[in-house]
């Protein structure tokens, strides 16, 4: 597998140019037909290795419900996204609101997933903890990837429990390229 090189090439991207390469893919999400026609949306609120979502969540919390990920035990919740200053860090140094109001996915229109890596089938490397495939359903909402050039790989290996992503929105720091069924897709 070349998932060590390619994190060995995530060491050595610049700041800029993961902020470059955020900014691609975030931008390709926001003007996503599906994404746009969502009332409610879950977002995440990445650390410094995923696709940066700050901006994103703040811009996009003034017009839809934006929720965000709650550990609970082992699982993720969701709950309402109400501004930068109502965040606490949590395990792991994942920043979470501390508001009230928390919804079910079914209630989500469409979800944005980290990873540290996917595939062109929406095959997700995660972070090893397991929460995201306990919340993701098959049914659920529509799953949007998002990943860096470096994060995007030909295979991730996937079990019977795992749950792919709908579609794949790779970056770099020229353009945000879509994947869905294993295949480059324009949009």
């Amino acid at each position: 597998m070349r998932y060590a090189g390619s994190f060995a090439i995530a060491e050595n991207c610049t700041t800029g140019g993961r902020a470059a390469m955020s900014q691609r893919v975030m931008e390709a999400v926001g003007r996503f037909p599906p994404f746009a026609d969502a009332a409610s949306v879950a977002l995440y609120w990445s650390l410094p290795a995923e696709v940066d979502t700050h901006a994103f969540v703040e811009k996009w919390a003034v017009r839809k419900k934006v929720y965000l990920p709650v550990m609970r035990g082992d699982g993720l919740s969701l709950r309402k996204f109400t501004g930068r200053n109502e965040l606490r860090e949590a395990r792991f140094g994942i920043r979470e609101p501390v508001g009230e109001e928390e919804t079910c996915l079914r209630r989500i229109d469409l979800i944005v997933v980290p990873a540290m890596g996917y595939d062109p089938y929406g095959n997700r490397l995660g972070h090893g903890k397991g929460f995201y495939d306990r919340l993701l359903t098959r049914e659920g909402p529509l799953k949007i990837g998002v990943c860096f050039e470096y994060q995007f790989f030909e295979h991730v290996p996937a079990d019977a429990h795992d749950v792919p992503v709908d579609w794949v929105v790779c970056g770099s720091e020229r353009e945000a390229r879509w994947y869905r069924d294993g295949a480059l897709r324009s949009l």
